[in-house]
């Protein structure tokens, strides 16, 4: 299985006989090729520059984090991709309809994933209706609006997502970072430029497409972030972050078959780009499933 590792001790990390070198106490060994991401949480810990430029060249997402030990910085592989030039101007050169249409299945396929969401956990789905009513661009704001019914209903009418200091909001902004993240590495793999999005387009924002692309994927945290919560998991132990990073390794279905989350966003951005090139109109899009880590034979 591909490894999502979490450093949550003083560290030193280095490269050594193609692996990677973890001292702490005592010293691991993690196979590079097996790296999808690695995530430093503890600021005492140091890494050579040759380990991050071979974790790069592996095409490892590597995310730092500050002193709340939430992810604050991500390095990406930009140098896996050859012909980034090319990419750039195809994302520029998109037809507004088009970029519009995209943007609508990815709205439908986030409301339909928080209805199954609100299924798998136990609640009644009283938003999936709300998928067959979103437009074109969304303009009618449909995300909102399944958005406001959605957290009430999974996580109680005290919830809310602007309260940072509540133990759920603490988590769920842990994993969609991770995810975050990962959507953002393979965006740099393919060469697309991450700030350049179909609807999100901050200027200040450097991965307004991660943002974008991330959506259907939420409620694979959200539903993680529930069974937390109901397990009795308030605070977030190191125990919680593991499990918050292991969602890249729980599986949804994409294409009939099931993936797990991480090889699921590779594909979304493979048919991202045969939609901007014009060999199809549909997005590939994650339907969530039961929550279960993927199993490698």
């Amino acid at each position: 299985m591909y490894k999502n590792l979490l450093i949550e001790s003083k560290a030193h990390i280095s490269f050594q006989h193609n692996q990677l070198r973890v001292e702490t106490e005592d010293v691991h060994h993690f196979p590079i090729e097996d790296l999808n991401s690695l995530v430093v949480s503890n600021r005492a810990s140091t890494i050579t520059v040759y380990c991050l430029d071979a974790l790069a060249k592996n095409g490892t997402c590597v995310i730092t984090c500050g002193n709340n030990y939430h992810p604050t910085g991500v390095q990406l592989p930009f140098g896996a991709y050859s012909r980034r030039l090319p990419m750039i101007k195809l994302q520029f050169n998109q037809p507004r309809p088009r970029v519009k249409k995209l943007w609508q299945q990815i709205i439908k396929q986030k409301i339909l994933n928080q209805g199954k969401c609100l299924q798998l956990s136990g609640q009644e789905d009283s938003i999936s209706f709300l998928a067959d009513k979103v437009k074109s661009g969304d303009s009618g704001n449909m995300e909102s609006v399944a958005a406001n019914k959605y957290f009430t209903i999974l996580f109680g009418k005290a919830f809310s997502r602007q309260e940072d200091d509540m133990a759920g909001n603490a988590m769920l902004n842990y994993g969609y970072a991770v995810i975050r993240a990962s959507i953002a590495r393979f965006i740099a793999v393919y060469g697309l430029e991450p700030s350049v999005g179909l609807f999100h387009h901050s200027e200040q924002n450097n991965f307004n497409l991660a943002d974008d692309l991330i959506e259907p994927f939420r409620p694979v945290i959200d539903m993680l972030v529930y069974k937390l919560l109901m397990d009795g998991n308030n605070e977030m132990s190191p125990e919680v972050k593991s499990q918050l990073i292991e969602t890249l390794n729980i599986d949804v279905e994409i294409g009939s078959k099931r993936q797990p989350v991480n090889y699921a966003i590779e594909q979304v951005v493979q048919s991202l780009i045969r939609c901007y090139k014009g060999d199809d109109k549909n997005l590939k899009l994650p339907n969530i499933l039961p929550l279960k880590v993927h199993s490698y034979e």
